[in-house]
C-alpha cells in the first residue's frame, strides 16, 4: 500500500500545474484511507446487532383497509318459507321421494280433520274410535300409554287399563280415518319409553277410570314427571 502511494506521489510532483487544486484533494483522501485502523473497516454482515447500521424492520402499518362494498340487488326479493299448503303441492318442492311426499300428504290432510295433541308415554288418554258393529257407531276407551311408536303415516300408541279385572290392551294408529277423536286427559311422562313392566305390576299403579276428568295443563311448563305414591 506504501509503495502505490509513493509512487502516485512522485507522478504528481511531475506536474507543478495541478499542484494547489488537483494534488490536495487527492493526498487527503490517501492520508485517511491509510491512516484508518484496520477495525474501523468492517462488512456490514458482521456490523454489531446494537449499531445504528442495522437495518430497521417496518412496522406494521396502523391503517386500516376500507371494506368491500356490499351490492345490494333490489330486483332479487328475499327468499321466503312456502305457505304450508304450497308445500304439500309437489315432491320437488318438499325435496323427498314419491312415496313419503304422499305419506306427509295424507298425514297433512288428516291433521285438518281431527286436532292430535301433543303425548308422551306414561300420559292418560282416550279415544273415541268408530265401530259400526254397536248401535251407538263409536266406543270411548281411557288408559294410560305405555308405548309410541312415530312412523310417519304408521304411528301408532298403545293404551291399557283394567276392565272388570282384566288387563285390556288397545291399539290406535294415530292418522287412522277409524279414530274420530283423540283427548289427553293428563299430560305425565315416565322416565322409561315403553311401559311394558306394567303388565307385570298390581292393577293399582295403572289402573284409570272410565270417568276420569281432564286435568288442566300449563304449557310454558316442562311435561311433569310420574311421582309414585307409596
Amino acid at each position: 500500500m506504501m509503495a502505490g502511494w509513493m509512487r502516485l506521489k512522485n507522478f504528481l510532483h511531475a506536474f507543478p500545474i495541478r499542484q494547489n487544486s488537483m494534488q490536495d484533494l487527492i493526498f487527503q483522501g490517501l492520508r485517511a484511507v491509510t491512516s484508518a485502523p484496520a477495525t474501523d473497516v468492517v462488512a456490514p454482515e458482521a456490523a454489531d446487532s446494537s449499531g445504528t447500521d442495522r437495518p430497521r424492520r417496518r412496522r406494521k402499518s396502523k391503517r386500516k383497509l376500507p371494506r368491500r362494498p356490499t351490492v345490494v340487488r333490489r330486483d332479487v326479493k328475499k327468499m321466503q318459507p312456502l305457505p304450508r299448503e304450497e308445500y304439500y303441492k309437489s315432491p320437488k318442492q318438499m325435496k323427498t321421494n314419491l312415496i313419503e311426499f304422499l305419506e306427509r300428504r295424507d298425514m297433512h290432510e288428516r291433521s285438518k280433520v281431527i286436532d292430535i295433541p301433543f303425548f308422551t308415554t306414561g300420559s292418560i288418554m282416550a279415544v273415541v274410535k268408530s265401530d259400526p258393529y254397536i248401535k251407538r257407531g263409536s266406543t270411548r276407551f281411557v288408559g294410560i300409554c305405555i308405548a309410541k311408536k312415530n312412523n310417519k303415516l304408521g304411528s301408532t300408541f298403545l293404551l291399557r287399563n283394567i276392565i272388570d279385572g282384566h288387563g285390556i290392551e288397545m291399539m290406535y294408529e294415530t292418522y287412522s280415518p277409524l279414530v274420530q277423536k283423540i283427548e289427553v286427559l293428563k299430560l305425565e311422562r315416565r322416565r322409561q319409553s315403553k311401559l311394558y313392566y306394567l303388565r307385570d305390576k298390581m292393577p293399582s299403579e295403572y289402573a284409570v277410570k272410565q270417568s276420569f276428568k281432564p286435568v288442566k295443563y300449563n304449557d310454558n311448563k316442562t311435561v311433569p314427571v310420574y311421582k309414585r305414591k307409596y
